[in-house]
């Protein structure tokens, strides 16, 4: 399962994050669609990716804190 990680992981950091804690804290439908996007391979990952962009959107509150966010910057940099 670890493979089908990385690819959200390589391409969208603080997706990630957002991912991580709406899948343990989310609601039911939140949190199977943020699993899903932690499980799915990059075909599958590019199809619901517009999905989770507007959950994200919706539901801030699994936002990663700007210390998060500012340590995936610096990774990335």
């Amino acid at each position: 399962m670890t493979d089908f990680l990385l690819f959200a992981q390589n391409d969208d950091p603080e997706l990630l994050e957002w991912l991580a804690k709406a899948s343990q804290d989310g609601g039911g439908f939140v949190g199977g669609v943020a699993r899903a996007g932690l499980v799915a391979d990059a075909e599958n990952y590019s199809l619901i990716r517009p999905l989770l962009m507007q959950l994200r959107r919706k539901y801030p509150k699994y936002e990663p804190s700007d210390e998060v966010k500012q340590e995936i910057r610096e990774r990335n940099a």
